[in-house]
C-alpha cells in the first residue's frame, strides 16, 4: 500500500471532525452526540433492551413499566413492551387488550378495531365501546379530507355515517356509547351539509340534558349559521369556545355569527384579537426554526373578509395583497382577494384572481362561484352559464351554490323599473316656473328574460306633465325596445308612439363600450327627446338630441361621470350642454358611508328670444356631501336612508350669479332579494332669469330583477 501524503494525512481528520462525536447514554435511553464544538443535540431515542419473558414476574414487571409509559403518554415505548410480551405469548389477553388501547391512543383506531374483532372477549364493555367509537370517529375525520376524485368528495363521509348508523343498531352498546355516537353523528351530518338533521340532533341532545363537549357545539353552530339562524349559532359557538378556547376555527365562526347579526362591534375586535394571538412562525421548544401557523393564515383571511363586509374594501385588499405576496401559490388567498377585488368594482381583475385560484386548486368552491358573478358583470353570458352549470354539477347541494342559483336567476330573468316624481314650484316671476306650478313624470320599463344569452325585449313608456297658467301640457309616449349586451359592447334601441300633445312618433338609440374596469364610453341619439322643455312643447316645438358620455370608476371609492349633449329644436335653436358629476369616499364604517360630491354644468344657445327658458349662456358648480346609513339589514333585506346636501353658484349671462342650495332625503327598502323600493323628498332654491324659486319634489320607484 502506498503511504498517505503528509498533507492529506493532516487534512482528512480535520474534514471529518464535524462528523465525529462522542456518544453517551443519558437517562431514559436518549443518546446525546457531543460534536467537536461542544454543542449537544438530541437524536432519535433508542429504548433500552427488553429482557426475555422467562417467567410471570418478568411479565408483570414489563406490564408495570408499560403502564408507567402510558401515564407519561409515551405511547410508542408502551406499545413496544406489549409487542414484546405478545411475541413471547400470543394468548396474553392483557398485552393484547392494552396493545389495542395504546394503538387507539396513538390514533390508529382502525387497527385497534381489527384487534378488537379478533379477540372481543379480551375487552370490557366500555373498552369495546371506546374502540368502536374511536374507529368511527377516525373514519369521520378522514371523510372530511379531499377525495382522490372530486365526484367522490362525500363518499368516505357517507360511509362513515353508515358505519355509525350500523353501530347504533347493536344491542350491546352502553348508554355512554350510544350518546357518544349521537354526538359524533353531528360532525358527519354537518360535513354532508345536512344542516336540518344536524340541528335536530343537537336540539334533541340538549333536551335530553346531555353534557355536550366542544366538538358537538362547533358543528351545531356551523349548521345554524348555514340555516341563517345566527343568534342561536352564536350561543352554541360560545359554549364550544368556553370548553376549548384554543379552537381557532370556532372563534372565526363566532365572529361570522356576530357579523350576520350586523354586530360588527363584536365581530371585528374578536377577529383582530385572534390574529394578534397567533404568531406567524411559532417555535417548538428546542427548535432552531419556526413552522407555518395555518391558524394565523385562516384568521388573517377571515379578518380581511370581514373588513370588506364592513365596506372597507381598500383596507381589506391591502391585507390580502400582503398575504398573496407571502404565499402566491395558495388558492384560498387568491380567491379571497378576488372577492374583495370584485366588490371594488373591478370584475376583470377579480376574474383573473379566481382563475389563478382555480389553477392552483380546481376544487376551490369560492373561486368557482365568484368566477360566475364576475363573468355576469362582464356580460359574458355564455361563459357564465357554462361556469354556473359546472358549479352546480360539482357542488350540487351546497347552500352557497343555491344562493348563486338565485343570483343567476335574477340576473338573467325579467327586470324593470317604475318611477314617479311630482314637484311643486313657487316662483317670484309673474310668468311662473319653467317647470310649471306643478310637474309630474312617470317612467316605465319592463324587460324580458335574456334571450339567446345577449338579447332582451322590452316595453317602455313615459308621461311628463306640467301645469302652466292657465293650461296643462302633457307628453305621453309608449313603445317597444330591444337591448343587446355582449362583453364590452352594449346597444339599445326603442321606438315610441306619441299620443300627446300631438300624435306622432319618437325613437332612441344608444351604444356603450367598456374600455376596461375603470373606463366606459357611450353615445346616444333621440328623435323627439323626452327631456325637451315643456315650455317648448306648450308652444308646439319639439327637439331631437345627440349625446356622448364617459365614466371613470377606478374603484369603489370614487367615480366621475361626464356628458356632452346637443338639443336641436324645431325652431332652429341649438342648445349645447355639458355636465360632470363626481363622488369620492370620505368615511367608511360598517353602517355608514360618507361621500363627497361635486358637479359642474354649462350650457349655451345658438338663438335667443324663444318662448321657453333658453339662456344664452349659463353655468353652475356645486359641492356637497351624501350620508348613506343602513338602518336595518338582514342578509339580502335592508332598509337604508340617504341624506344629501349640495350648494353652489349659478351664473346666467345677463342676470349675474346666485347661490343655489339643494337637499334630499330618501329611503331604500329591499323587502326581498330582487325587489327594491325607493322613496323620498327633495328641496331646492333654483334661479331662472334672476328669479328665485322654491321647489319641493316627492319621488318613488320600484325596481325588480337584480
Amino acid at each position: 500500500m502506498r503511504p498517505i501524503p503528509t498533507a492529506l494525512a493532516v487534512l482528512l481528520p480535520l474534514a471529518w471532525m464535524p462528523c465525529i462525536a462522542q456518544e453517551t447514554t443519558v437517562p431514559g435511553g436518549t443518546v446525546s452526540r457531543t460534536a467537536a464544538d461542544g454543542a449537544s443535540a438530541p437524536v432519535r431515542r433508542t429504548p433500552p433492551a427488553l429482557p426475555p419473558v422467562t417467567h410471570r414476574s418478568v411479565r408483570d414487571s414489563l406490564l408495570a413499566r408499560a403502564e408507567a409509559h402510558r401515564e407519561r403518554e409515551e405511547w410508542v415505548d408502551a406499545l413496544a413492551i406489549y409487542e414484546h410480551l405478545l411475541a413471547a405469548d400470543r394468548r396474553d389477553d392483557v398485552a393484547w387488550r392494552m396493545r389495542a388501547l395504546t394503538l387507539a391512543d396513538l390514533g390508529a383506531a382502525h387497527r385497534a378495531a381489527e384487534l378488537l374483532a379478533e379477540w372481543p372477549d379480551a375487552f370490557a364493555d366500555y373498552q369495546r365501546d371506546r374502540i368502536r367509537g374511536d374507529a368511527v370517529a377516525r373514519q369521520i375525520g378522514w371523510g372530511g379530507t379531499y377525495a382522490e376524485r372530486e365526484q367522490d368528495r362525500d363518499v368516505e363521509m357517507q360511509r362513515a355515517l353508515e358505519a355509525l348508523r350500523t353501530l347504533q343498531t347493536r344491542t350491546d352498546l352502553t348508554n355512554w356509547e350510544r350518546t357518544r355516537l349521537r354526538m359524533d353523528s353531528l360532525t358527519a351530518l354537518n360535513a354532508l351539509r345536512r344542516y336540518e338533521e344536524t340541528v335536530a340532533e343537537y336540539e334533541a341532545l340538549q333536551r335530553d340534558g346531555v353534557d355536550l363537549p366542544a366538538y358537538v357545539h362547533g358543528p351545531a353552530g356551523d349548521a345554524l349559521l348555514a340555516l341563517r339562524r345566527p343568534e342561536e349559532a352564536a350561543a352554541a359557538l360560545k359554549k364550544a369556545i368556553a370548553l376549548d378556547p384554543s379552537d381557532v376555527d370556532t372563534r372565526i365562526l363566532l365572529a361570522y355569527a356576530y357579523l350576520e347579526q350586523e354586530r360588527f362591534d363584536l365581530a371585528l375586535p374578536l377577529v383582530d384579537e385572534l390574529v394578534k394571538s397567533q404568531p406567524a412562525w411559532p417555535y417548538r421548544v428546542g427548535a432552531r426554526t419556526g413552522y407555518e401557523n395555518w391558524d394565523r393564515y385562516k384568521a388573517a383571511v377571515a379578518q380581511a373578509s370581514m373588513i370588506s363586509f364592513a365596506h372597507d374594501h381598500a383596507r381589506a385588499q391591502a391585507l390580502l395583497d400582503e398575504l398573496v405576496r407571502i404565499g402566491p401559490r395558495h388558492s384560498g388567498t387568491q380567491a379571497a382577494l378576488g372577492a374583495v377585488t370584485h366588490r371594488r368594482a373591478r370584475p376583470t381583475a377579480a376574474l383573473e384572481r379566481y382563475d389563478m385560484a382555480l389553477t392552483l386548486d380546481p376544487r376551490n368552491r369560492d373561486a368557482a362561484i365568484g368566477r360566475v358573478s364576475s363573468l355576469l358583470d362582464l356580460q359574458r353570458m355564455e361563459e357564465a352559464r357554462l361556469a354556473h352549470r359546472d358549479v352546480q354539477a360539482r357542488f350540487r347541494d351546497d347552500l352557497h351554490v343555491a344562493r348563486l342559483d338565485r343570483e343567476v336567476a335574477l340576473r338573467t330573468g325579467p327586470e324593470g323599473r317604475i318611477s314617479w316624481v311630482q314637484g311643486r314650484n313657487d316662483g317670484d316671476a309673474p310668468v311662473g316656473s319653467p317647470f310649471g306650478a306643478r310637474d309630474r313624470r312617470v317612467e316605465l320599463e319592463a324587460w324580458t328574460p335574456i334571450i339567446g344569452n345577449r338579447w332582451r325585449l322590452g316595453l317602455l313608456g313615459d308621461e311628463v306633465r306640467a301645469e302652466f297658467d292657465p293650461d296643462t301640457v302633457r307628453y305621453r309616449r309608449f313603445g317597444a325596445g330591444v337591448d343587446y349586451r355582449y362583453d364590452r359592447l352594449g346597444l339599445r334601441a326603442a321606438v315610441y308612439d306619441v299620443s300627446e300633445p300631438d300624435e306622432g312618433s319618437a325613437w332612441t338609440f344608444g351604444a356603450s363600450w367598456r374600455i376596461n374596469d375603470a373606463w366606459r364610453v357611450g353615445a346616444s341619439v333621440a328623435k323627439n327627446d323626452v327631456d325637451t322643455s315643456m315650455q317648448a312643447r306648450r308652444a308646439g316645438i319639439e327637439a331631437d338630441s345627440v349625446a356622448v358620455a364617459a365614466s371613470w370608476t377606478p374603484s369603489d371609492l370614487a367615480a366621475v361621470d361626464g356628458e356632452l349633449k346637443r338639443f336641436r329644436y324645431d325652431d332652429g335653436n341649438e342648445r349645447d350642454q355639458a355636465s360632470v358629476f363626481g363622488r369620492w369616499r370620505l368615511h367608511t364604517a360598517p353602517h355608514l358611508l360618507v361621500d363627497g360630491l361635486a358637479s359642474g354644468w354649462w350650457s349655451r344657445a345658438s338663438e335667443t328670444g324663444r318662448p321657453y327658458f333658453n339662456p344664452e349662456r349659463d353655468a353652475m358648480a356645486t359641492v356637497g356631501v351624501r350620508l348613506d346609513h343602513i338602518l336595518w339589514r338582514r342578509y339580502e333585506r335592508h332598509l337604508r336612508q340617504r341624506f344629501e346636501v349640495n350648494v353652489g353658484p349659478y351664473w346666467q349671462e345677463g342676470f349675474g350669479t346666485r347661490w343655489v342650495p339643494q337637499a334630499a332625503y330618501r329611503h331604500e327598502w329591499r323587502p326581498a332579494q330582487g325587489h327594491t323600493f325607493e322613496y323620498g323628498v327633495s328641496w331646492s332654491r333654483p334661479v331662472y332669469d334672476g328669479n328665485r324659486e322654491r321647489r319641493i319634489a316627492f319621488e318613488a320607484s320600484y325596481r325588480w330583477g337584480f
